[in-house]
């Protein structure tokens, strides 16, 4: 049964005015996400300023491959989250009863797995991202404990995408608040206090998330959720597995894709360059990630507005939607992006302090960040096929981004100009993305058109 609150959020999706509906529930969403993006800067705040840059080294290696995890949890809540939104629009009372029980299976299953695997070979991981010696041990010591709380990652995680796609932002912020300020006083303790060093950063975040993990699921056996849900009947859903699949896919390709980016990144930084360039591109790539909290939390809130309204075939407000939100975040971005350009050593010696960052520094941060302002665009579209059900496209220009582009670009840079090629490559490989996403998009607004004349 759908409560009053849950009916007049559904209402405002559907009908409301786009810019007060996008304020009100992005800016919670932005704190959401700005406390998930803080929780990952405070480990590496912590790693550099309280044990060393072979900590942040480590732990810069091991994070493209512990973002897998987050890639499985994306692969269940993102698809889960777009077929709840659809059913959500359409009134699928039948549909909606089966996703939480689904989700749980599929997370307890899947998690299984990846702890086998992740904790049996932790130290051949990380040597295939390129670490050796010290580097190579402290993000083993990483690696280890974080896969051992998988289980409560993917399941806490996708969770969560489900009660987003419900528009319940504000709680699902709520949470997030509750996790990062525990991850970052655990950080503190077991750093300071007991001196766990790396060990105690990926201890901090698991328990943290374990915590997470109860209020989420806590939300949905007490009956919160507005979605039908028996605890008695949890089961593999099969007839939604396909559509689960098919857009949840891009979710786990895109960290399979950004590991693989970043294997040639580091190991194309351990060929032409030191330790200290691994760690200055791990704080280049912390500080970076700040800048687009807003995005990604707009992303969310456009997710179930997308989701709902091409749910009840309302292809006109679904591209309002999508022109209003990439026409703000654009701005906002812009203004976050100057003060980056006008003072980089600022930002980054929160991570690196008593760092001298060289001109060629400065120079490589520049070029990596220069095209901040213009995200929005692929962030949106990207949010856009998949809410639409449309998960294999995002997924083609993620591999094409990846494999055509990304890989081969850097690694011919990197060759001809050393440490600073891969900067430039980096650059160049996203610039041809996402001129390839814009295009997509349009033909996709070509086809809405059509179907919102017929």
């Amino acid at each position: 049964m759908i409560s009053q609150k849950q009916s007049q959020i559904t209402n405002e999706i559907l009908k409301g005015n786009l810019i007060k509906l996008m304020f009100k529930l992005s800016i919670p969403s932005i704190i959401g996400v700005l406390m998930l993006s803080l929780n990952t800067f405070f480990d590496a705040l912590f790693a550099g300023r309280f044990i060393g840059e072979t900590s942040l080294a480590g732990i810069s290696i091991a994070l493209p491959l512990t973002s897998v995890v987050n890639g499985f949890a994306g692969l269940i809540g993102v698809g889960s989250a777009s077929v709840l939104s659809r059913a959500i629009g359409s009134g699928d009372i039948k549909t909606q009863s089966k996703i939480f029980g689904n989700l749980i299976i599929m997370s307890i299953v899947i998690a299984f797995f990846i702890t086998i695997i992740g904790y049996n070979f932790d130290q051949q991981l990380i040597a295939f991202m390129g670490g050796s010696g010290e580097v190579a041990s402290e993000g083993a010591k990483y690696l280890k404990i974080y896969i051992l709380g998988s289980v409560f990652l993917i399941l806490g995680e996708a969770s969560g995408q489900i009660i987003i796609s419900e528009g319940q932002i504000r709680l699902n912020t709520i949470f997030k608040l509750i996790f990062v300020t525990i991850n970052i006083l655990l950080n503190y303790i077991f750093t300071t206090i007991y001196y766990w060093e790396t060990q105690g950063i990926a201890l901090a975040t698991v328990v943290a998330m374990v915590v997470y993990n109860m209020m989420n699921l806590g939300y949905f056996f007490a009956g919160k959720s507005s979605i039908p849900f028996n605890p008695k009947k949890l089961a593999i859903a099969t007839d939604l597995l396909s559509a689960i699949f098919s857009v949840g896919i891009s979710s786990l390709f895109y960290p399979v894709m950004t590991l693989v980016q970043e294997f040639v990144v580091f190991n194309s930084i351990s060929r032409y360059g030191t330790n200290n360039d691994i760690a200055f591109f791990g704080a280049t790539a912390k500080v970076t990630s700040l800048v687009y909290i807003p995005i990604i939390g707009f992303a969310q809130v456009l997710q179930p507005i997308i989701g709902m309204n091409y749910g009840a075939k309302n292809h006109r407000r679904l591209k309002k939607a999508y022109l209003t939100f990439a026409i703000i975040g654009t701005i906002l971005l812009l203004l976050l992006w100057l003060p980056l350009q006008v003072s980089p050593k600022t930002f980054l010696n929160l991570i690196l302090p008593n760092v001298n960052f060289t001109q060629v520094d400065i120079f490589n941060f520049r070029i990596i960040s220069i095209l901040i302002p213009i995200w929005p665009l692929a962030f949106f579209s990207n949010t856009l096929f998949q809410s639409i059900g449309k998960g294999k496209t995002v997924l083609v220009v993620i591999l094409l981004r990846s494999i055509v582009l990304y890989v081969p670009i850097v690694l011919l840079f990197s060759r001809i100009f050393g440490v600073q090629g891969i900067y430039i490559g980096m650059n160049l490989a996203d610039i041809v993305f996402i001129f390839i996403v814009l295009m997509l998009t349009v033909l996709e607004f070509q086809d809405l058109n059509k179907l919102q004349v017929e």
